[in-house]
């Protein structure tokens, strides 16, 4: 800060004192409204929307998703045919428990003892 010892320094010292709150003002301005835009709704919802677009994009992709999704896909498609084999087109409430149930066995079976591309390459890692 100046020394003020006239009325011209005084002046100048408004001067420079309005041009700092001018820029200071302005400045303030832009980030409200960088602010409300960053806080509006609509805005927000639509970052939220693209990153859960992109991080199921990523995760659709790996190859993990992709191995297990085929074992599950195998294994539920395994379960249903011995289902359909074991019950055939009609059958009676006994039939159809125990073809749900081979289903469910089937199923879970064929998921867990099934190996996926992973693992394999896991295997030839370790050697």
């Amino acid at each position: 800060m100046q020394v003020i010892k006239d009325d011209r320094s005084l002046a100048e010292a408004i001067r420079i004192m309005e041009n700092q709150q001018r820029a200071e003002l302005d400045l303030l301005k832009r980030h409200f409204e960088f602010t409300v835009d960053q806080l509006n709704p609509v805005n927000i919802v639509k970052e939220k929307i693209s990153e859960a677009v992109s991080s199921i994009g990523e995760t659709i992709s790996s190859d993990s998703f992709k191995s297990k999704a085929l074992k599950f896909g195998v294994g539920l498609a395994s379960g249903f045919l011995t289902k359909k084999i074991i019950v055939g087109s009609s059958g009676g409430i006994f039939k159809k428990l125990l073809g749900m149930a081979v289903q469910a066995g089937v199923s879970g079976l064929v998921m867990k003892k099934m190996p996926t591309p992973m693992d394999d390459d896991r295997d030839n890692y370790r050697e």
